[in-house]
């Protein structure tokens, strides 16, 4: 889950509705120019099922042990972390082979700065769980790596397909964590060495160069709106997230 804290509540947005945007994102994607996708079905759904793994913990969310507060997804422990993307990878893999290779990459990918393209993002460098994060990397590499000979796709079809799905997760993430007023802008990895420039502005997010087929994009977020604190249990967070009603946010893209 996205956990937002907005004062005494949270606005929780589920990891399976915020790949539900990354492939809202990638359908609405400009079919021509540089940036096009290739292949663009399995690369929309490898967009839209990224991370469908996490309804097996959103199901029965849990609290952050050392707060008492929801988890938020970068709270929940590695094993669990690497379970869930493995079971992820083996629903995509049955229902589109191509995206199941490249959400393998994906998962790879996360605990490695997303192969160089965001060198800030490190989840686990603790020592005491390195050795299982290494270990499932080079898991994952063997299996993308072999799926990617199986299907005859080139190294750099593979690479340009990974750097374009990390810009909608990464796109995604930013729209489903908050007000666009609220992040500074941010710069994300584009094929051919080029960046993606996404800057705030009142009640949107303006795009450098602009990618999309449409002249601006609107994506509704489904959120819901629970108590930041003051839960007996993982049962309670789980009774009071099902009593939230859900609401959406809409999210607005424009040229910049």
């Amino acid at each position: 889950m996205i956990v937002r804290p907005t004062g005494d509540t949270a606005e929780v947005v589920t990891q399976v509705d915020h790949a539900v945007v990354s492939g809202i994102l990638a359908e609405a994607w400009a079919a021509d120019g540089p940036d096009a996708l290739a292949p663009r079905a399995a690369i929309v759904t490898a967009a839209r099922l990224h991370d469908i793994g996490w309804r097996h913990w959103e199901t029965a969310p849990r609290l952050n042990p050392d707060t008492g507060r929801p988890a938020n997804f970068l709270d929940v422990v590695i094993d669990e972390h690497l379970r869930l993307y493995r079971l992820g990878i083996e629903e995509v893999e049955t229902a589109d082979p191509w995206a199941g290779m490249l959400v393998s990459m994906h998962a790879a990918g996360i605990y490695t700065g997303r192969y160089g393209t965001q060198p800030a993002l490190l989840l686990s460098r603790a020592p005491d769980v390195q050795a299982v994060v290494d270990a499932f990397v080079a898991e994952q590499e063997a299996h993308y790596g072999g799926a990617k000979v199986a299907l005859g796709v080139t190294d750099d079809e593979l690479w340009r397909a990974y750097v374009l799905l990390q810009v909608f997760d990464r796109l995604s993430l930013r729209l489903c964590q908050g007000d666009p007023a609220g992040p500074g802008p941010m710069e994300i990895a584009l094929p051919g060495e080029r960046v993606l420039r996404v800057e705030p502005d009142a009640g949107c997010d303006r795009l450098d160069p602009w990618p999309f087929a449409a002249d601006e994009i609107r994506v509704g977020i489904p959120t819901r709106t629970v108590p930041l604190a003051g839960y007996d249990g993982d049962d309670a967070l789980g009774a009071a997230l099902a009593a939230a009603a859900s609401e959406e946010r809409t999210a607005v893209l424009r040229p910049a």
